[in-house]
């Protein structure tokens, strides 16, 4: 090993003979080096374009009255730093201006607080709405818990405790939501991405639907992919529609919301390839072979979309139940009947027909269902 002796700035240009003298150790063959830099700092062996280094090694003569030098002192290696940190706990969003959403530092759970609550710009407004990470915008039809909106995301470890969310671990996704009415014509669908800034978003599951009116609690699980900054989604629908190609449902009363994440990395994870999500497909073989199901689902399927288009809804009583107006009725028929017939020989109406007085699909054989304001 090399020991700096000192480091000498050139007295001038030119020829030079500069002097360094130093105490010669105990050893037979010995060396000496001399590096010539240009700037730069002090060093053994620099490498600048200008520089020069050259060794001489000789041999030196045993002197055996000499006194040994002293036995140094072992050098304790240094105290290392602790590798795994103290997990971070719960941690609360902020608005993340270069996403466009709520963003949590590394923690054991992220919770949006109140920077969803509400939809788009239906008083009081939504801050910072829309709060996605695309183009997906909010329905300003209805009004604030009357209609739908997402008030809150929470991400958490599925097996719970204070550990940060890392890397292959499961992850529960509650969204805290009002739903219109009885819930009955309200879905939710969740996503996640596992880069924050370019979202692929990958589905959760199956459609959801809302188990009541008003304030509800809807939860999804996943296993949370390789990624560092990742996000997840919630779509709250009136009615159902197909996703757009920015994976979400934009009808007048609906509301999408984003939440990005922070993930501790998995060593163990490092460079494994994603295991594929199970299909409710996978298993599927053969043709259907119920033909009344199917029409059933389409007719419903319909039926939903539908109303995911519509700008109006049914009126609902402070109970939640649908009232069209005491005495308002419908009837099934291939084609529409005078409003005296139907008012006559109607059925009470109820949420297989509404009030846009659209045909919509009423059993087999072709029908439609006809509604009438009647006194």
């Amino acid at each position: 090993d090399w020991e700096p002796l000192d480091s000498i700035t050139c007295p001038g240009g030119g020829a030079q003979t500069i002097v360094q003298a130093f105490d010669v150790p105990k050893g037979t063959d010995q060396s000496i080096r001399v590096n010539f830099r240009y700037n730069g700092s002090p060093s053994t062996c620099s490498n600048g374009s200008y520089d020069d280094h050259d060794d001489l090694i000789f041999t030196v003569k045993e002197d055996l009255n000499a006194t040994p030098p002293p036995t140094p002192v072992p050098t304790l290696p240094p105290t290392p730093m602790p590798t795994n940190k103290a997990p971070s706990g719960p941690q609360t969003a902020s608005y993340d201006l270069a996403f466009g959403a709520p963003k949590c530092t590394v923690g054991s759970s992220c919770d949006s607080g109140a920077l969803l609550n509400g939809r788009g710009s239906i008083t009081p407004v939504e801050p910072n709405q829309p709060n996605t990470l695309n183009s997906c915008t909010d329905g300003s039809s209805g009004s604030y818990h009357e209609d739908e909106s997402i008030d809150k995301i929470v991400v958490s470890r599925a097996s719970g405790g204070l550990d940060d969310l890392t890397e292959g671990d499961v992850v529960t996704i509650s969204a805290t939501v009002w739903c219109w009415n009885t819930g009955s014509d309200d879905n939710i669908d969740f996503y996640y991405a596992s880069d924050a800034s370019n979202p692929v978003w990958t589905k959760i599951g199956e459609r959801q639907q809302c188990l009541g009116g008003g304030i509800q609690t809807v939860i999804a699980s996943y296993t949370l992919p390789q990624g560092a900054i990742q996000a997840v989604r919630a779509n709250l629908m009136y009615g159902s529609n197909n996703p757009s190609a920015d994976s979400c449902v934009s009808g007048n009363y609906d509301d999408t919301d984003d939440l990005v994440i922070t993930v501790k990395p998995n060593p163990t994870l490092q460079g494994a390839a994603a295991a594929a999500s199970p299909s409710k497909n996978d298993d599927v073989q053969g043709t259907i072979v119920d033909g009344l199901k199917d029409i059933d689902a389409d007719s419903k399927k319909k039926e939903l979309m539908d109303k995911n288009k519509s700008a109006s809804k049914p009126k609902a009583n402070g109970k939640g139940s649908v009232n069209k107006g005491g005495a308002d009725k419908y009837i099934c028929s291939k084609g529409k009947p005078f409003a005296s017939t139907i008012c006559a020989d109607g059925s009470p109406a109820d949420d297989i027909c509404s009030p846009e007085n659209v045909g919509r699909s009423c059993g087999n054989g072709g029908k439609k269902c006809w509604w009438a304001e009647c006194d």
